[in-house]
């Protein structure tokens, strides 16, 4: 039963209902208030003397007459602002508590069919960062329906708030979170709902380095062997991955497909040949196509591979070009600064003018909005460079060269951008 329901219920009976009294007290109440009855069985079902089960909605509209209102609908299009003002405030008294002990988060199960439910455990996860109680959230995590079977866009909201606390941490207090890393669940929110290289030198590189001991399935290790290669990659630095005796997952994501064929692209220039067929080979099975290429363009762009980008988009332009999901968006901006290299390598410039204000360069995005935006400085500069405009040529050095060392990747040297469409380092 709907938890506000079973509240309003004791609100109008008068009391709490704690004993098999009060459910034959509110038996014969329900039925001299609305002339219609309910089962003392599924009222003790209700209240929890026995165990649960979904109730009828007969039984929801008869509780709903019972407080005052025409139907279990009409209870639910109830005013929205006081039921989130109430659950705030019961969720606060929760919190107050000095201590939660296993198991004591599942309160935060009755806010799980809420509009407000990510708003509510990103809350409870911010605070206990706060505080440093890194045992209250391993119990929390330890919660396994608050974190499962939940929409991707409500998953992507967490992650996305956990990141902004992550973020501030101290490497102290991050090397504190390591115990956290234990929890498949943490780990899915902390690590797996995207890769982020803008902080693959801080708190992100750090958190994949210390769950490696904790990796169990394949899927996981795969993701972390395949990001601190990229990273190595981008730090010019040696890490070398055994790809003959890899192991592979069964029904792996398209985004993990698609950066292990990116980095065996990468690593095995001799083999590209029978890698791109196998690249396109697979694109073409798979239907979330936006998200199979979205490592494999940054690569081809690193390794200005312009012939292999352009035989994708002439292949696939209408799927990588728009996105379904919110969260796609960032996916869209690799494969803009891609067109607009296209047309810079084939003398299009004209084109460019829509690509540049659809990357929205003014925006700050929360994951890989500065490795966005070397990729955008590096398309604008050549671009520029092509009118003559030496004023904004200085300028987009220097946020380029200011991104390289945020970032802390030397790849991305004043060389490297200057250079880019050398026809010696063109593949």
């Amino acid at each position: 039963m709907d938890n506000y329901l079973r509240k309003a219920v004791e609100v109008k009976f008068g009391k709490p209902i704690t004993r098999q009294r009060d459910i034959n007290e509110l038996k014969e109440e329900v039925f001299i208030e609305t002339s219609n009855e309910i089962g003392f069985n599924t009222l003790r079902r209700g209240f929890g003397f026995l165990p649960s089960v979904k109730c009828s909605r007969k039984t929801l509209n008869i509780l709903s007459n019972y407080i005052g209102f025409r139907s279990y609908n009409h209870f639910l299009s109830r005013d929205t602002e006081n039921r989130l003002s109430d659950d705030w405030i019961e969720l606060q008294m929760q919190l107050s508590q000095k201590k939660v002990k296993r198991g004591g988060f599942t309160f935060l199960e009755n806010y799980l069919d809420k509009d407000y439910f990510s708003i509510f455990i990103s809350h409870v996860i911010k605070s206990l960062i706060d505080q440093e109680n890194w045992k209250q959230l391993s119990f929390l995590f330890e919660e396994n329906s608050l974190f499962i079977h939940n929409h991707r866009t409500v998953v992507a909201r967490m992650a996305t708030s956990l990141h902004f606390s992550l973020i501030t941490l101290s490497e102290k207090k991050l090397n504190k979170v390591s115990v956290l890393l234990e929890n498949k669940n943490f780990r899915d929110l902390a690590i797996y709902m995207w890769v982020d290289y803008d902080h693959a030198n801080g708190y992100f590189g750090s958190l994949i380095r210390s769950s490696i001991q904790h990796l169990a399935v394949a899927e996981e290790k795969l993701f972390s062997q395949l990001y601190l290669r990229k990273v190595a990659f981008l730090n010019l630095a040696e890490f070398n991955i055994d790809y003959e005796n890899i192991e592979f997952p069964e029904n792996c994501h398209p985004v993990l497909h698609g950066r292990y064929l990116s980095m065996l692209y990468l690593d095995e220039p001799k083999k590209r040949k029978t890698t791109k067929k196998e690249i396109l080979s697979t694109a073409s099975s798979h239907k979330a196509k936006n998200e199979f290429f979205q490592e494999l363009i940054p690569i081809l762009m690193l390794l200005k591979d312009f012939s292999f980008l352009e035989e994708i988009f002439n292949l696939y332009y209408d799927e990588l070009v728009g996105y379904v999901h919110w969260d796609h968006i960032s996916i869209e901006r690799y494969n803009i600064i891609a067109l607009v290299l296209l047309n810079i390598k084939n003398g299009l410039v004209k084109n460019n003018k829509l690509l540049f204000e659809f990357f929205a360069q003014d925006q700050v995005f929360h994951n890989n909005d500065q490795y966005h935006k070397i990729f955008y400085c590096i398309a604008r500069y050549h671009h520029k460079k092509l009118s003559g405009d030496e004023d904004s040529i200085i300028e987009i050095e220097k946020n380029y060269s200011k991104l390289g060392k945020e970032m802390k990747f030397p790849f991305f040297n004043l060389s490297f951008l200057k250079n880019y469409f050398s026809e010696a380092e063109m593949t």
